[in-house]
């Protein structure tokens, strides 16, 4: 229960004091490069990123930027409020469906690297049940 909770409270803080990810552009640009290189990249097959995500939130403008801003945001939220909520068993069970959702759209983005951490993190859930 610890190590989960450092990883995630670790990772909203590692966040919290980037900037680019803050106010979006990071996640924005991230998107934007994936849909004009993705035919050319290895392992292609892997990344799945829904293509109407790379139509609606795959520009660089303003919208796009607003939107992955908001988004970003929530991830840092998430992250603070998902080991707490693990612990409540009232709670519980929406954390978990949380947590799986969050690090599903992680594993998107990109799966070689982080397929086995969140698969891994997604398994100590089970140190939270009462």
């Amino acid at each position: 229960m610890l190590i989960t909770t450092d990883i995630y409270w670790n990772s909203a803080w590692q966040k919290l004091r980037s900037p680019q990810f803050r106010n979006g552009l990071y996640l924005a640009q991230w998107i934007h490069t994936y849909a004009q290189v993705r035919d050319r990249l290895p392992y292609r097959r892997q990344y799945v990123v829904p293509a109407i995500v790379r139509r609606h939130a795959g520009n660089l403008t303003d919208r796009d930027v607003r939107l992955w801003r908001t988004l970003a945001a929530t991830v840092i939220a998430a992250e603070i409020a998902l080991p707490p909520a693990l612990l409540v068993e009232q709670t519980m069970p929406y954390a978990v469906a949380a947590g799986i959702a969050m690090h599903a759209a992680f594993t998107c983005l990109k799966p070689r690297q982080l397929i086995t951490f969140s698969g891994l993190t997604l398994g100590t859930y089970v140190a939270f049940a009462p």
